[in-house]
């Protein structure tokens, strides 16, 4: 059966973003690798310090009934509302960025918002003037040090390895060994978003293997058939990895003898699936134009359902000011609390998007124009040339469990002129057309235009 790829907002992520043709260049000729080195899978590497798990040895059980789960649940609960008092002022890029990706596509869409908020947060980090500023305005912040504050509580919030729950943050570098790179600009990316560094030679097997395995083992093996794909071409010097694997249950299971086959409704036509069933009081959302229940997560939050009224396209939904109000049980008066006997399809859902054209309607411009172009913070003559997102999303009786990444590749842009000149063709001329390896492929005299 096709899997069902639902428009939902994924709740775990991985970002790609690749440099490429970037020329870094030292303040003080310090390279960035002047720090214990080990080798890694014969990749060169600095690698910054994790977290331990939480009660390693501890079954999912154990811990739920040990001192140490309160004593873990009262420190994370500390981080989380830090996290939580800053979402208000985040809620209008998720839905802004959930309206461009998510939207007008025949085939079901899967994004991330979280991961593409931190995303853009490191790149702003290592851009600067308008090309910064704009992607603060998307952001919808109105400083960096306004943003660092964000994305450090999105971080400190849900990076969390607990044998209940799993949502595994990491970063990486991977550089270029023989480049020379800004320290002060890299030094901060490890300090304040736990990046850690490898260095070798992009293009090469080693790296690439070293690239896709690392990716892999921080995304729990739910992206191979994009990672696959993954790697750095010979022209890049460096790229920025970094991943978030989720994995949470039910607080209130579906049980397996509640499963059946049901009809679903496709726009495609109907098709016959597995719906998980379940009988309870729950929260239900009233809004105008859609109705959403949310089902509990171990010592997480909730996933939310949200299904519009008959007759209304649930693309519609991305743009309704209501959209992120059901997400919030504050708002009394749209809330009821009936019986709900509840049906759900298990489903895996996972897409690729082109992210270009979403930055440009959100106002970030300057970034993908080489001529206006500023990430001097990192390097210079740089500019977005490609831009990417993917992600998937797996529920059944279990809970949820998914990824996601993206990539943002940053290519050389054309340098400042010496000397200008004139060069006016409007004679008789030759031209000629050569491959890669500079051979000629075509050559020619035109000696007249019609």
């Amino acid at each position: 059966m096709k899997s069902l790829k639902i428009r939902i907002l994924a709740t775990v992520v991985a970002l790609l973003v690749v440099l490429a043709g970037l020329w870094i260049v030292l303040r003080k000729n310090t390279p960035a690798k002047d720090k214990e080195m080990v080798d890694v899978n014969g990749i060169k590497a600095v690698q910054a310090l994790e977290a331990e798990p939480v009660a390693k040895d501890m079954t999912a059980q154990q811990f739920m009934e040990s001192e140490d789960h309160w004593t873990w649940w009262d420190a994370y609960r500390k981080k989380m509302e830090v996290s939580a008092a800053q979402q208000k002022d985040m809620a209008p890029f998720y839905q802004s960025i959930m309206a461009q990706i998510l939207a007008g596509e025949e085939e079901n869409t899967v994004c991330s918002p979280v991961n593409l908020y931190l995303a853009f947060a490191m790149l702003a980090e290592t851009a600067d003037g308008n090309t910064r500023a704009q992607i603060l305005d998307m952001l919808k912040v109105d400083s960096i040090e306004a943003l660092r504050v964000k994305a450090k509580a999105l971080w400190d919030s849900n990076a969390i390895d607990t044998p209940i729950l799993k949502s595994l943050l990491a970063n990486s570098l991977w550089l270029r060994e023989t480049s020379d790179f800004n320290q002060e600009t890299l030094s901060f990316l490890a300090e304040q978003y736990h990046a850690s560094s490898y260095y070798g030679d992009p293009g090469s097997e080693e790296m690439t293997k070293a690239l896709q395995d690392w990716t892999n083992a921080h995304t729990g093996d739910l992206l191979t058939e994009y990672t696959k794909d993954l790697k750095l071409e010979p022209s890049t010097v460096m790229a920025l990895v970094s991943t978030l694997y989720y994995k949470a249950g039910w607080t209130d299971v579906f049980y397996p003898n509640n499963i059946s086959q049901g009809v679903f409704h496709g726009r495609n036509g109907d098709v016959m699936v597995d719906m998980m069933h379940r009988s309870d009081m729950m929260g239900v959302y009233n809004g105008d134009h859609f109705s959403a229940v949310g089902l509990n997560l171990n010592d997480s939050g909730q996933m939310y359902f949200l299904l519009p009224e008959e007759g209304v396209d649930v693309e519609s939904l991305l743009t309704d000011p209501q959209l992120l109000e059901a997400t919030n049980y504050d708002k009394d008066e749209h809330w009821s609390y009936p019986m709900v006997n509840l049906a759900i399809p298990k489903f895996k859902a996972s897409c690729k998007t082109d992210l270009l054209e979403s930055l440009e309607a959100l106002g970030v411009t300057d970034a993908l124009d080489p001529a206006l172009a500023d990430f001097s913070p990192l390097t210079e003559n740089v500019y977005i040339s490609q831009a990417e997102h993917a992600a998937m999303v797996e529920v059944d009786e279990n809970g949820v469990t998914g990824a996601a990444y993206t990539e943002i590749a940053l290519a050389e842009g054309a340098a400042e002129p010496e000397e200008e000149i004139d060069f006016i063709v409007d004679r008789p001329f030759l031209f000629m057309v050569t491959g890669r390896d500079g051979s000629v492929l075509f050559a020619g005299i035109v000696k007249n235009i019609e």
